[in-house]
């Protein structure tokens, strides 16, 4: 006999219920022509404020540990991360930390071995809080502040969710607008693009680093997650304070980060080292391209390459172990021209590789 379905019936009707509602009151804001641009220009705000407070707090700070932060940039993010009601950030990182370590199985919190359904938001309707196991966030229990806003979290969303910005949008006369746009259709709008990181980046775009999981970089997600799309990249390297590495990649959520470091907010920012990265997309290419790089064209190729990569290497550790400002001035020169050797070698490998696979 088959255990029945658990249905949590809150996240089911909220989730099912708040979008339908948004759009019938902006429906009838429309038709009373009672849509100010003012609260237009609020939401956006606020859809990039809780967007970030999720990417780079809930996800990057909080679950990761990609770098610390100064208690103000804790409490910032943990207020207007609330403001998407995603839930708490202990009940938002043990389902992460979940899914980052049994990825692709049934413990995977939104495995999407299921169907695309079922990443996206199903398993939401199926949660049962009370089997979660916050042993996983141990660490993030200590602070305080995470505390306080798992121990008020409902209080805390729903004042930050709906009630301010109902007063904020009252200042300008549109108390329903700040309800209807600024609190539900917004909400339900964060929500689903923080979903697609679930499912459309295990279904569709690329996998340059890793085909050990189902997850994909998705150049559109991207754009709608502050930069959460490079998602292959990130599950091979989740230790990373980036997503997207490369200069046109959109990823504000790196640049945010590294801008607080300027002005001493963040710290101990973690990269993986260029050597790894480079290594995981030559792994890549040669599963995918197989025979083709297996001849005596492509081996004086693959021997300069695999040689760039372990000079690459070498000179990565030193300069990480460097104290002396003034070597460590020149290893990082060294370091440049070497990452610029290993990149070219890279790149022309995978087209002399491609042009014997296709030839």
């Amino acid at each position: 006999m088959e255990k029945p379905i658990h249905i949590n019936w809150v996240n089911t009707l909220f989730l099912i219920f708040l979008p339908i509602l948004a759009i019938i009151g902006v429906i009838w804001l429309a038709l009373n022509h009672a849509i100010s641009g003012y609260t237009i220009l609020f939401t956006v705000i606020l859809l990039i404020m809780g967007g970030l407070s999720i990417t780079a707090g809930y996800h990057r700070l909080f679950c990761h540990l990609t770098y610390k932060a100064h208690w103000s940039v804790r409490l910032v993010t943990l207020l207007f991360g609330a403001i998407t009601f995603e839930g708490s950030v202990l009940d938002w990182c043990t389902d992460h930390r979940n899914h980052h370590l049994y990825v692709d199985t049934p413990k995977d919190p939104y495995d999407i071995t299921p169907g695309f359904w079922h990443a996206h938001i199903y398993w939401l309707f199926t949660l049962d809080p009370s089997k979660r196991d916050y042993s996983n966030v141990d660490d993030l229990r200590k602070d305080p502040l995470v505390r306080f806003q798992h121990r008020f979290y409902i209080p805390i969303a729903i004042f930050m969710g709906f009630l301010l910005p109902m007063l904020i949008a009252w200042t300008w006369g549109d108390l329903w607008g700040g309800l209807i746009i600024a609190g539900a259709l917004r909400i339900s709008i964060a929500q689903h693009v923080t979903f697609c990181v679930n499912s459309v980046c295990h279904t569709f775009g690329n996998q340059p680093y890793t085909d050990k999981n189902t997850a994909r970089d998705n150049w559109f997600t991207a754009l709608l997650t502050m930069g959460e799309g490079y998602h292959n990249f990130h599950h091979q390297f989740a230790a990373d304070y980036r997503n997207g590495i490369r200069f046109y990649q959109f990823d504000p959520t790196k640049w945010l980060i590294r801008g607080l470091s300027y002005v001493g907010l963040t710290t101990e920012l973690k990269k993986v080292s260029q050597y790894q990265i480079i290594k995981s997309r030559l792994e890549m290419g040669q599963k995918r391209l197989g025979d083709a790089t297996n001849n005596t064209i492509m081996q004086p190729l693959q021997d300069a390459l695999m040689r760039a990569l372990a000079q690459l290497n070498d000179i990565e550790k030193r300069y990480q172990a460097m104290t002396n400002s003034k070597l460590a001035k020149q290893a990082r020169k060294q370091l440049k021209a070497a990452k610029s050797d290993a990149k070219q070698l890279l790149n022309t490998w995978f087209r002399v590789a491609k042009n014997h696979a296709f030839a």
